[in-house]
């Protein structure tokens, strides 16, 4: 993802405040174990992976039209005038990618399928050359000792599919999931229905800074509830067709919320508002819990019966996404927030904040709200300042230090009880970074849009044994 900066239920911080104060009691219930005097059940090894999606790194061809060509090709909404006609044309450079991340001793790799190159004109029948793709890349991982994380959908829906305007788009999204995982489950252990609907629903629906592009309180509360009910009935289609040995789960950005003011009551309601609409309002209901109260009443003409149930799904795993914090500010007006500057004592990356301590605070939430389930960092990354040109970042120890902060942070958040058994860097390549085109760079391998040239950064070579720093169990 790593597009952007980023109440009913008790904030972020006064959770892991509370969680402190009980200390090892509450990260012992925590942590997963048989019955009672037996030992904790062994933990699988850490995971060491990195992460990416189609619509940033495959080219348009051999597939249909997508709601991001469409974006991109309006102008003015890429920043750097950009498209994604492209990006860096890992559909025919894989195994490029793959040796040079191989080499460094990259474990996993979380990548997507394009639902625009499986269904490219319609509902139905699939588009083999894409499903015959998706295998020679899927193979092209496992040949190299890497194991292959797919994520079904990671934000672009082919034309013909519509908008998470409509409760239709839900079982389209079940029908290409079900085709996928048929095609693909004997080759792939583990899956994630969803990338971040949350971040889907707030700059595609709410701002309107990514695609579809709407900016409307009432698209942002259709999209939170249809792209809930998508997760629920794509799970139910992809366990239809796995084997009883592959894990499912699903990913959603975890953000602290902060008000700007700490002491001001309209920051504080609006960081409350925020928390739930970012948050609980799709944890929560995922988890049986329904939708948050103040939320409840704005989503309940959208609900039919059945939704909730539907959309509380047992998965195998968890994936979070962090990046930084988010702070807003309360304003009037039918939304009661804005996004407010972070505190200017903060480092910054080119894009947000950089606090490592909000990774473990996400990470101790949610495994706190949610009750103990494994758990996979399945994002987070850097892009620095400075790195304008396509190879003027190769030395990037700043990123190695960040790296270095958020890793150990991800470590005392498994110190105190989470299941916390991988982590993914956004990204494997420098790609085509969504509304800012190629202008932040996120990767461990560099990459010219010009000529696609590739260069291993510093941090690529130096990533795995950052990672058994803090985790020696990998």
């Amino acid at each position: 993802m790593a597009g952007h900066e980023r109440g009913d239920s008790p904030s972020f911080s006064a959770i892991v405040t509370r969680r402190q104060a009980l200390g090892g009691a509450v990260a012992g219930a925590l942590a997963v174990s048989g019955p009672a005097g037996a030992a904790p059940a062994p933990r699988d090894r850490f995971v060491i992976g990195v992460a990416a999606a189609a619509a940033q790194t495959e080219s348009r061809n051999g597939r249909g039209r997508s709601n991001w060509d469409v974006f991109a090709d309006t102008p003015g909404k890429i920043h750097d005038g950009s498209t994604n006609a492209r990006c860096t044309e890992f559909d025919t450079r894989y195994a490029t990618d793959l040796d040079r991340l191989k080499a460094a001793g990259v474990k996993a790799f979380r990548m997507s399928t394009a639902w625009p190159r499986i269904q490219p004109d319609g509902p139905g029948a699939p588009n083999q050359a894409g499903l015959d793709l998706y295998a020679r890349i899927i193979d092209a991982m496992l040949e190299r000792g890497i194991d292959p994380w797919v994520t079904l959908f990671h934000w672009d829906t082919p034309v013909w599919a519509g908008n998470f305007l409509s409760r239709d788009i839900a079982g389209r999204l079940a029908d290409y999931a079900g085709i996928v995982t048929k095609h693909l489950g004997d080759r792939v252990k583990n899956w994630i229905t969803f990338n971040e609907p949350g971040s889907v629903a707030l700059l595609g629906y709410g701002s309107g800074e990514h695609a579809p592009g709407f900016k409307s309180p009432l698209a942002l509360v259709s999209a939170i509830h249809h792209q809930n009910l998508s997760i629920g009935l794509m799970a139910k289609a992809a366990r239809a067709h796995l084997p009883s040995t592959a894990r499912l789960g699903t990913t959603h950005i975890a953000i602290p919320v902060r008000p700007e003011t700490p002491g001001k009551p309209d920051d504080v309601a609006a960081a409350a508002r925020m928390h739930a609409i970012a948050n609980t309002a799709f944890l929560d209901p995922l988890f049986g819990k329904g939708y948050p109260d103040s939320f409840a009443p704005l989503v309940a003409p959208l609900v039919k019966p059945g939704d909730l149930d539907t959309i509380a799904t047992k998965f195998d795993f968890l994936g979070v996404n962090y990046y930084a914090r988010l702070y807003v500010r309360g304003v009037p007006g039918p939304v009661g927030f804005e996004v407010a500057e972070a505190p200017k004592v903060l480092p910054r990356t080119a894009m947000q904040p950089v606090e490592p301590d909000g990774l473990t605070e996400a990470l101790v939430w949610a495994s706190e709200r949610y009750g103990p389930m494994p758990i996979y960092v399945t994002e987070t990354g850097f892009a620095l300042r400075g790195e304008t040109t396509w190879d003027s970042g190769l030395k990037d120890q700043q990123r190695l230090t960040w790296l270095d902060q958020y890793l150990g942070a991800a470590a005392r958040a498994r110190a105190q009880g989470v299941d916390l058994r991988g982590l993914f860097y956004w990204s494997a390549t420098d790609n085509w970074e969504w509304a800012q085109g190629f202008a932040k760079r996120f990767g461990l391998i560099a990459v010219d849009p010009a000529t696609q040239a590739r260069a291993n950064k510093r941090s690529l070579a130096r990533y795995a044994a950052l990672v058994r720093k803090h985790f020696p169990d990998v």
